[in-house]
């Protein structure tokens, strides 16, 4: 008797031949990598014993950062787009203001919108969202954008743009492969490279002309917007949902993933106090800690009042004896 069901060999077989196929589309795409880093170091010209070694080191740290795109970023893309549509779903159900109520959209109203959104249409804006991402092919940089770089001393360093460049390859293999696709395969490091043309598609779809009120954005939103739309073409709301519905839906999933972004860079430890919404979606244990803690907070937070009651109940008894 073999020591497992034909159900599990069945899986066990399928997972092999996954693996493989992800070993595979891992290779092609660093070897698409590889040559296009080989032509424009030929395109340099001779450098010399020095300049081979820089390259040589280059090459091993860019491809080591691809293939960490695919196996270290967790949790993925897809499991990221499934809790955030449990939380959006569970608001609706839930009455206290202090619990629904959230810093990742722009106003009131917005807010309003997804608290009242049910289970039904958070899961067409969900099926939306993934969509729009699998299906956004990240385009070549403009000269808008290289003039951008080109003014970014911090970050414009030669392996900064070859990183920069494997999670362009690497995501446009994916979008192009019938097979395989980003949300299954990628995290957030990938993700949050993609997502300003991601936002591109679906802003055209809702045709928004709202201004932007920082500069930071606004640049980025001019820069966007001079891309053709046959490189970023409108994708349009989904059927049957409102369009500030659906605005607030991927704004707050785009600031979400902002957030955990920037909780990366800054290593920023867990506030006891603030609950951060980006940890349900992003982090490793998939919101499990995060939700823990709240928990933790309800339930001291209920002894506090408790005790409070208690003692306010003695006093009122002893002064009236």
């Amino acid at each position: 008797t073999p020591p497992y069901s034909c159900t599990e060999y069945n899986h066990a077989h399928l997972n092999t031949i996954n693996t493989m196929a992800d070993q595979d589309f891992i290779a092609r795409a660093l070897s698409s990598l590889s040559q296009q880093m080989a032509l424009a170091n030929a395109a340099g010209g001779d450098g010399g014993s020095v300049a081979d070694d820089k390259n040589s080191s280059l090459d091993k740290s860019i491809e080591a950062h691809a293939k960490s795109l695919v196996d270290d970023d967790t949790p993925k893309i897809d499991s990221a787009v499934k809790s955030y549509l449990s939380l959006v779903a569970a608001r609706s159900v839930v009455a206290s203001e202090i619990d629904v109520l959230s810093e990742n959209v722009k106003s009131f109203d917005e807010q309003v919108k997804l608290n009242s959104m049910d289970m039904k249409s958070a899961l067409t804006c969900a099926r939306k969202l993934l969509n729009g991402i699998n299906t956004t092919l990240i385009p070549k940089r403009n000269d808008k954008e290289e003039e951008k770089d080109d003014s970014d001393n911090e970050t414009n360093d030669e392996t900064h743009k070859m990183m920069d460049a494997a999670t362009h390859i690497v995501w446009n293999r994916l979008v192009e492969n019938k097979d395989m696709k980003p949300s299954k395969v990628l995290g957030r490091k990938s993700l949050i490279v993609a997502w300003p043309y991601i936002q591109e598609h679906f802003r055209r779809g809702v045709d928004s002309n709202e201004e932007c009120t920082d500069d930071a954005s606004r640049n980025a939103d001019a820069l966007l917007r001079s891309y053709s739309t046959e490189l970023l073409p409108a994708i349009a709301p989904p059927q049957g949902i409102e369009k500030d519905a659906w605005i607030a839906y991927y704004t707050e999933f785009g600031n979400l993933l902002n957030k955990a972004c920037q909780n990366d860079e800054n290593k920023q430890k867990d506030d006891e106090e603030n609950e951060d919404d980006s940890k349900l979606l992003w982090s490793a244990d998939k919101g499990v800690s995060e939700l823990q803690r709240r928990q933790d907070r309800r339930t001291k937070r209920a002894e506090v009042l408790t005790q409070s009651s208690n003692d306010q109940a003695v006093e009122s008894s002893m002064s009236t004896s």
